[in-house]
Formats: C-alpha cells, structure tokens, sequence
C-alpha cells in the first residue's frame, strides 16, 4: 500500500521553501498512518519448548511446519513439534488429525501442550499437536492458488535422443471445496525410432466431509503413442476416506465410477463403462530443505469389456534446492490388459528428472 501513495513534494510553490517542513510533516504522519496498521498485523505468538515466546504473524501451517513472518527475521518456518502453545486473532481452517475441520482463530492453551480453538462463539481446547494444516481464509482469488511447474530436458549425443517434458499442479481452496487441475506432457525422440508423446490432463473437484471422508469428481483427457492412444476423454466420480492426515503422512483411498470414449491408432472410438479404485500416499519430511515422496495408484477394471482392466501407477521423489525450487524424480507406469492390437505395447514406463518451482 505504501508503494501506491503519491506524495505532492514536487509541486512548486509561490511561498518557496517554508512550507516544506510543512509538506515532510504531512508526509511523515501519512506514512505513519499507513504502517502502523501493518506492523499491528504482526501480534501472533508461538510458544516453544525452550520457553521463547515469538511475535509475528502464522501465514500457513502445512506438513508439520509454520511459515511465520516476524520483524526482526523475516519469513522462518517453525518445527509444529516444537510448539508448546500459540494465539492468533486471524481466521483459519484448521483440520485436526482426526479428519474434523473447524473455522476460526487460537488462544493460548491453560497447560502446556495445550491450545484454544475459537470458533463461532465457542471456544474448546485440544492438545496442540493435535492439529495437523492450518490454511488462512484468503480474500481474494489469486491468494488462494497454490501450485507448482517442473520442466525437464534430458539429450544423449551418442544416439541423437532427446527427451522433453512439462508439467503443472494448480490448486484452489475455499472453504471444504478442492479444486485442482494438472496438465503433464512429455515428448521424446530417437534416430531410427518413432518419435513417443504423452499427454495428461484433468481437472478434480473434491468436497470435504465430517470425518476424513470426501467426494471427488473428475474430467480428463490422455493420449499415448507408445500404447497407440490416440485420445481418451473421461468423466467420474469417487468416493473415499483420508486413513491417516498427520504432519509427516497422508493416506487415502476412494471407489467409484467413470465413462471414458477412447480412440486408438487405426480403430473406431469406442465406449468403456469403468470401476475405479485409487489409493494416493504422500510422505513428506523437512529440516533445511523439504523432502517429498508421493505414489499413486488406480486400478480400472472395465465393466462391458469383460476381462480387460488398467493399471496408472506413478511415484515421485522431490528434494528442494533452495526456497521454492527442487528436484524431482518421477516413475510412470501404464498397463492395459487387453491393447487394441497383437502388436500395441500392454506397458508403458517412463522416469522423468526434471526441476521445479512452487507457489
């Protein structure tokens, strides 16, 4: 806000210099208007074990640390482990480990290991370690997107290979509403071999219920010359339960139904009426530098075309660099029982490297 204030210091005026001081006293009780307010939004405290009490204010609490802004230090991330108590007069969703979410801000706990939840006009106290993210109820649209783009490029002079590929993660919260769209590509060539391209994309709404439980409804799209995928569009929804949500660990499976129309190389598209059963593990770690390692994996039997069913299965391993910049490794593997043809690939493994950068 300071930056957009527009002082009339250069305005020339008929009483010369008198009335500068004048100017530089308005200037200076303007400035001080404006970030008196600012510095006031820094009145959080954190309690940790060694007794110290810190002042600043929680941006997010996410897997088991606490981005917090302080005067003196700047932006520092805080062990939760380490947190005895805390208080904070800002609205957050706070998701406790047994999957309830509650809507409010924290007062400091009567006993250490203690702290208040403040929600509505009800005030109850759990033991701090029992709450596992806390999310700021953002203003506005841009503040609410997270999201990450990795890009890799691999080139092996020997045999003129070259591998390419681009992927994007884009998240919007509000309230118990998931939004999430995410786009990989990829794209590889060889001498004296055909040129193999991948495309991914989908877009996810997920809606929080009491008890770890949640609906997601999915559209997506995929093509695959290795596996002779020319494109499949699907639509379907699931249901499911988070198994575990702690500060290191998330664990969680759902079951549903999808359509997809599918079109491979040389063959009319075709209908497939499919089962789905997904289970999605995320472990994550931090001291320095964040340690990421997730898997997923959805088996699709499909229900008119008896016998036949597919299998998606993805791993990935990131390591940050610096703040907001890693490294990724990811294994891919696509399986369909019954291709389209005798001479269509069942599988398909890729292992992407590539570097990253999260907002």
């Amino acid at each position: 806000m300071i930056d957009t204030l527009r002082f009339p210091c250069g305005i020339p005026s008929r009483h010369g210099s008198r009335f500068l001081p004048l100017s530089l006293f308005l200037a200076a009780a303007a400035l001080a208007g404006v970030t008196t307010p600012l510095l006031a939004q820094k009145t959080d405290t954190l309690i940790v074990r060694n007794g110290d009490v810190m002042t600043g204010e929680i941006k997010e609490f996410n897997r088991g640390k606490v981005e917090f802004s302080t005067d003196a230090a700047g932006t520092i991330y805080v062990k939760w482990t380490r947190v005895l108590t805390g208080e904070t007069d800002k609205t957050f969703e706070i998701t406790l480990e047994d999957g309830a979410s509650h809507f409010g801000s924290l007062a400091l706990g009567d006993e250490p290991h203690q702290i208040k939840l403040v929600v509505d006009q009800d005030t109850f106290q759990v033991a701090t370690q029992q709450i596992v993210r806390m999310q700021r109820i953002k203003e506005t649209f841009w503040r609410r997107l997270d999201g990450n783009i990795d890009l890799g490029v691999d080139f092996t002079q020997q045999n003129a290979k070259t591998d390419f590929s681009f992927s994007t993660d884009i998240k919007y919260k509000k309230d118990l509403n998931n939004f999430r769209f995410d786009l990989s590509t990829s794209f590889s060539r060889q001498d004296n071999t055909d040129d193999i391209t991948r495309l991914n994309t989908s877009f996810v709404y997920m809606r929080e219920f009491r008890e770890r439980w949640f609906y997601s409804g999915t559209v997506g799209a995929e093509q695959n010359s290795q596996l002779s995928l020319d494109l499949r569009g699907s639509v379907g929804g699931l249901a499911g339960r988070f198994f575990v949500q702690s500060n290191k660990v998330i664990l969680a499976s759902g079951l549903g139904l999808s359509y997809a129309r599918e079109r491979f190389t040389g063959q009319e598209g075709d209908n497939a009426f499919q089962g789905l059963f997904l289970t999605d593990f995320e472990f994550f770690s931090w001291g320095g530098l964040d340690t990421d390692l997730s898997s997923q994996l959805i088996v699709i039997p499909v229900i008119n075309q008896g016998g036949r069913w597919r299998i998606s299965f993805i791993t990935s391993f990131s390591r940050e660099i610096v703040s907001d910049f890693y490294f990724k490794v990811s294994v891919n593997e696509q399986f369909d029982s019954q291709p389209p043809t005798e001479d269509t690939e069942k599988n398909d493994l890729s292992i992407t490297t590539s570097f990253g950068w999260s907002f």
